[in-house]
């Protein structure tokens, strides 16, 4: 059992209130859950009731933050709870915010992949733009199938053709070629895709 000893504002965030037990920085809360909890100066409180209050408070918290960090871009259920866990927010309150996110509309894979799939591949082939789908938290059978869905204007990978061919102007043909090809490949270009590229290349 200890005793609030003193309540200071949050400095970096006003709606938060900083709870002293005993004269030592005890826990933070918003201001609501203070008052719902008749948390004041003098009053008695537990550890029990310290646990209990804090996680009704961090449900609060979760859901705020991750708010924030997605008013600032979309982002993937795994970059939020990385997001979440960065600031600390106990695992439980991180899976309820996620949970709450994603059956209000605010969060969704499915809806990034898409999105997300058509930006890489104006720069990626197929093959890359996956791994970095997956590299941010999205599914392999979700980041295919976005990837797939996006298409991709063969547009694309002839501006390619056309800088590599411009690099490799003055290297002997054959050289060129390959070293087009591994370039290309290597941005996530499949090998067939990159011979009918070339091919139209030297037809123009």
């Amino acid at each position: 059992m200890g005793k609030i000893t003193d309540m200071q504002k949050g400095k970096r965030n006003q709606d938060r209130i900083n709870i002293y037990v005993d004269d030592e920085f005890a826990f933070a809360v918003y201001i609501d859950t203070a008052l719902a909890n008749h948390l004041k100066i003098g009053a008695d409180i537990s550890g029990e009731e310290r646990e209990r209050i804090l996680r009704e408070d961090g449900a609060k918290y979760a859901l705020a933050c991750a708010m924030k960090f997605l008013s600032y871009r979309m982002r993937t259920e795994k970059e939020l709870r990385d997001k979440l866990r960065e600031k600390e927010v106990p695992q439980d309150c991180i899976e309820g915010a996620v949970e709450k996110l994603k059956e209000i509309g605010y969060l969704n894979d499915r809806e990034f992949a898409e999105l997300y799939a058509q930006e890489l591949l104006g720069k990626y082939g197929q093959r890359v733009a996956v791994q970095k789908l997956m590299q941010k938290g999205i599914p392999r059978d979700i980041a295919e199938e976005a990837a797939k869905g996006a298409g991709q204007e063969a547009s694309v990978l002839d501006g390619y053709v056309a800088r590599l061919k411009q690099k490799y102007r003055n290297e002997e043909p054959g050289k060129a070629k390959q070293k087009m090809i591994r370039a290309l490949m290597a941005r996530g270009f499949e090998y067939e895709e990159v011979r009918r590229a070339l091919q139209r290349c030297e037809e123009e």
